[in-house]
């Protein structure tokens, strides 16, 4: 497995504070006074004037080429950015400004006009995607319309649909490719691939693009006694060169990302890689494809609010009927002691059991009387927990083999009653062995030189296949919040 030591310095560095910046544009960093504090060394090739001319400027008097009203017209929160095409020495650029905290980036990328602006009409691509879908077939349409519209929009080798697990690793559930440059479709990538503070990035911005992994990064010139610049919100922000090497490693030349938001979490990207040749795309394009991918994400926030209304209702059926029969019985322990098989199919467990006092009920497939008292030990002693699950047992109980072979996942609830104390419910579920195909394996992305040990990319890409085993399917938020909606009503009763 990967040492935990190095994955923490992974995690930790700090992409935002590169002090460079791709090639493909140029930057100026502008404090709170709006004065030039950073200035990229590229700067001349695009504005004719070098970043030892602006250093120390207002932008206002160095930047005569900047409307005054993009600045005045800049909204007040960090990221949001206002853009515009210009004309400055005779040249097209277009030109973004983004608020950051505590500053405002200013980037400048030449503005090369398209060859069909027309084909970029977002209601092209978008119309198929404002259908909400209703089922699973109707979901595996609303991937592919959107990396149709990708592929129509940017013209990359392979786009990608990356999901991400629970575990942050991730699973590519739909792609379109070239013909002959193989095939990621249904293999999962370790959450080591991209890092929390990339993922972080990904929730801040909109897209990442990487026009060339071999183009070298340009340094920022600072002003004496800046602070470092801060890139967070900056398109240009140069990239990490582990993440280079992980694009030469897949064979990559060029990228665009695209995050997928849903309630203001990181449910996805859309991945677009390009294998021999450099590629750019317009900021014109990169917005087409932020607004398809926004109007594919209301579509899978509908699918998915509507499946959880689903199973809410159906699992609130099942309890209510349980409820209703315990609020008749003359003792609602009795009752409950004497249900065991409602129990446990009110949650589609594989096993029940219910402990009060140092009794305890067992009904199908669950740990005895033994595996039992370790288990009920162990949520006994944590006081302030009265709801616990997991699809992996192994995790809390590695020692514990007869335990482990009569269940993988457990969901726990626990009540006090005035009469008899805590009254603990205990849901189980038996392993369910997985077949996991990896792109590579995802335990090697270790190398040793010289007695130094290092995180790098994986080398090898190919489809390599895990037998997973000691888990359970795992506890729907619904199923959680089902026992814990049951222990709140029982707690009235005992």
């Amino acid at each position: 497995m990967i040492d935990s030591k190095l994955l923490r310095s992974c995690e930790t560095e700090k992409l935002h504070l590169s002090g460079a910046i791709q090639s493909f544009g140029a930057l100026l960093w502008l404090d709170e006074q709006l004065c030039v504090a950073h200035a990229s060394a590229n700067l001349a090739a695009f504005v004719g004037a070098s970043p030892q001319q602006m250093l120390g400027q207002s932008v206002v008097d160095c930047c005569s080429w900047l409307p005054q009203t993009m600045l005045e017209r800049l909204g007040p929160k960090a990221g949001d950015t206002l853009a515009n095409a210009l004309s400055v020495e005779g040249k097209s650029l277009f030109i973004t400004l983004t608020r950051g905290e505590r500053c405002i980036v200013l980037e400048i990328e030449y503005d090369v006009p398209l060859a069909e602006p027309m084909a970029l009409h977002h209601s092209n691509y978008q119309r198929p995607l404002l259908t909400v879908p209703r089922d699973a077939a109707a979901m595996t349409m609303h991937h592919q319309a959107l990396l149709d519209a990708f592929r129509n929009i940017t013209g990359y080798d392979r786009i990608m649909l990356y999901q991400f697990r629970e575990d942050w690793a991730g699973e590519v559930i739909a792609e379109v490719a070239a013909a002959d440059i193989g095939s990621y479709l249904g293999l999962r990538f370790p959450a080591s691939d991209i890092p929390a503070i990339a993922r972080n990035l990904y929730l801040l911005n909109p897209a990442r693009l990487i026009p060339d992994a071999t183009a070298a990064a340009v340094p920022l010139l600072a002003l004496e006694n800046a602070p470092p610049p801060d890139l967070t919100y900056s398109t240009l922000r140069s990239v990490a060169a582990v993440h280079l090497q992980y694009l030469g490693n897949m064979g990559m030349r060029a990228s665009f990302s695209v995050p997928i938001r849903i309630t203001g979490r990181l449910w996805g990207l859309v991945a677009c890689h390009h294998l021999l040749q450099p590629k750019w795309i317009s900021p014109t394009q990169r917005q087409a494809c932020i607004d398809t991918a926004s109007a594919y994400a209301l579509g899978v926030a509908s699918f998915i609010s509507s499946q959880r209304l689903q199973s809410m209702d159906s699992l609130e059926r099942r309890t209510d009927n349980l409820l209703r029969y315990l609020a008749n019985c003359k003792d609602p322990l009795d009752g409950i002691a004497t249900s065991g098989d409602q129990f446990r199919d009110m949650l589609a467990a594989d096993g029940f059991a219910l402990a009060i006092g140092d009794q305890v009920t067992i009904t199908g497939n669950a740990p005895d009387l033994d595996g039992m008292g370790i288990i009920d030990n162990w949520f006994l002693s944590r006081d302030t927990e009265w709801v616990a699950s997991t699809d992996h047992l192994e995790s809390l109980f590695p020692d514990q083999t007869m335990l482990l072979a009569a269940a993988s996942g457990m969901l726990a609830v626990k009540a006090r009653s005035q009469h008899s104390g805590w009254v603990r419910f205990y849901w189980f579920r038996q392993q369910e062995p997985e077949q996991v195909a990896w792109a590579g394996n995802p335990n090697k992305p270790v190398t040793e030189n010289a007695g130094a040990v290092a995180l790098s990319p994986r080398r090898s890409f190919e489809r390599w296949v895990e037998t997973k085993t000691g888990y359970s399917r795992p506890w729907s938020n619904e199923e959680r919040m089902t026992a814990a909606k049951f222990r709140n009503t029982l707690i009235r009763w005992l």
